[in-house]
């Protein structure tokens, strides 16, 4: 029966289906091809978009490193920067006000950098600025006390980076940004370069910075002639410095002793001291630390008007060109040894100052209120440069 041939009525009802319905008809078919064609097309622009994202953030932190790492060259220099007058006199010392003064690592004793690689950072010489153990231990503690763990996972490294930048807010978004400067500096510096700018630039005291200033500060000596005890009470300190200061009315004996010690003991560990060495610090340690308070010349860190709308300026400036925080901006020019020309001639600021010392420029207040306030602004008329002003406010 199957194999009957089809009546003339079944052939006629065939022909009448259309053929835009019949299975694998040219139309259908065409319809099937352009759509897959569409999807196709779909699918090239996705792609296309995707990759112009990637080179465009490639390109964009490209830029962003080579900027990182050209800013942070100049700031290592840890020079100050310079204002001179439109005659070339230096009338200013930006962050002068700080006590610090440089060493190179070559007259540091050797017993002063492994104290403290060896707290700080005991994998310095083998990472390239995170230390993935550290920070690993570091982020599992942060998370298993719901983010108020106080535990450390920075390199002597990403110390750098925070001095630098002077960002220590308490983010994520922060520490990744400084894990990513971290490894572009350890790309661009030796291990000497960045431990010899940390050892100058870390806090020490108050208002002590670098190791040089704080040798001065705590044992009237130069960090060359440091004992191994007293390097390792320098490096135990780095975490507080103002809670152990020796000078201070509480007796930090105690605590002194029991900090040095855990860096004597770290050093010993790591192989950094044999155990003669340990054993007469640790003896030196126990019948206590001999301090002798040295002097740290530091500048006032005072400044005419025109000194200090100039820097004001300068730093919001310098925040919008390289994309940087103005805190940021402030220790680049503290740091960068620049040399900045300022429109003031210093004859006519000292003559506006000395003319506003007059009392005449203050009135009383009738109410019992504050006086009035004066404000003086000199300027070129051939060049419209301010080269002079000054304010009085008492």
């Amino acid at each position: 029966m199957s194999n009957r041939k089809k009546t003339k009525n079944q052939i006629e009802d065939e022909e009448f289906i259309p053929k835009a319905f019949q299975k694998g008809t040219p139309k259908r078919n065409k319809h099937k091809k352009e759509k897959g064609s569409k999807k196709r097309n779909i699918k090239k622009i996705i792609l296309i978009i995707f990759i112009a994202i990637i080179l465009i953030s490639g390109i964009a932190l490209g830029i962003s490193a080579h900027r990182w790492r050209t800013l942070a060259k100049q700031m290592i220099a840890n020079e100050n920067s310079t204002v001179i007058d439109i005659d070339g006199n230096e009338i200013a010392k930006l962050g002068s006000e700080r006590k610090q003064k440089d060493i190179s690592l070559a007259n540091m004793p050797d017993n002063l950098k492994y104290a403290y690689v060896s707290i700080e950072d005991e994998r310095f010489y083998s990472h390239m600025g995170i230390d993935i153990k550290r920070t690993g231990a570091a982020i599992l503690n942060y998370v298993i006390h719901f983010g108020s763990s106080s535990y450390g996972g920075s390199t002597i490294t990403q110390q750098l980076v925070k001095n630098l930048t002077g960002d220590s807010t308490d983010s994520i978004t922060r520490k990744v940004k400084e894990w990513w400067k971290a490894w572009q500096l350890e790309t661009c510096l030796s291990k000497e370069e960045i431990l010899e700018a940390y050892l100058n630039i870390i806090y020490v005291g108050p208002n002590i910075y670098g190791v040089e200033a704080g040798s001065q500060y705590y044992f009237n000596k130069s960090a060359k002639d440091l004992t191994l005890e007293e390097c390792a009470f320098l490096a135990g300190i780095n975490h507080s410095p103002n809670s152990y200061n020796p000078f201070e009315e509480k007796d930090n004996k105690e605590k002194i002793k029991k900090r040095t010690k855990i860096v004597l003991d770290k050093m010993k560990e790591l192989g950094y001291i044999n155990e003669e060495e340990y054993k007469n610090a640790t003896e030196q340690t126990e019948k206590g630390l001999i301090f002798k308070k040295g002097e740290v010349p530091a500048g006032d860190g005072v400044y005419s008007y025109h000194t200090d709308a100039l820097i004001n300026e300068i730093t919001e400036d310098i925040s919008e060109k390289y994309h940087i925080s103005e805190t940021f901006a402030m220790n680049y020019l503290n740091m960068a040894g620049l040399t900045i020309q300022s429109t003031q001639d210093s004859k006519i600021q000292d003559q506006t100052e000395k003319e506003f010392e007059k009392s005449k420029y203050s009135i009383p207040s009738k109410n019992g209120g504050d006086s009035s306030q004066a404000a003086m602004v000199i300027m070129d008329h051939k060049t419209g440069q301010v080269v002079a002003c000054v304010r009085r406010t008492r």
